[in-house]
């Protein structure tokens, strides 16, 4: 049982077509260290279109979900830490093009990078 008492997160995984026009590829993963987003076991790894009923591990305190819209680049991530509400997540209404909580690229890559001018 996670640390805000719920014991299991629903998912429901679309079956969507990636560029390629090929089922797009799923994969998750338990969050077990809310300091550097460390990744436990991994717990889903399909095309979609099925709904998830999974065991939340007790070190838990959320799931990063990836996705390859192309199967030749790298995947796209977003990480949904753990709330006291029921745990049910929708991975079509994940929005994937924002910074997420352990990302590690800075919040303005640009400054980072030294000799860029603006």
């Amino acid at each position: 049982m996670a640390d805000n008492g719920n014991t299991a997160l629903t998912l429901h995984w679309p079956a969507l077509m990636n560029e390629e026009g090929f089922g797009l590829l799923w994969f998750a993963s338990w969050i077990i260290d809310q300091d550097e987003g460390v990744e436990g076991e991994w717990f889903y790894s399909g095309r979609g279109g099925e709904i998830q009923i999974a065991p939340i591990p007790a070190e838990a305190i959320g799931v990063r979900i990836r996705r390859w819209p192309s199967e030749g680049l790298e995947a796209e991530y977003v990480d949904v830490l753990l709330g006291n509400e029921p745990n049910e997540v929708w991975a079509e209404q994940l929005d994937f093009d924002r910074k997420q909580p352990f990302a590690r690229i800075p919040a303005d890559p640009k400054n980072a990078v030294r000799g860029i001018d603006d």
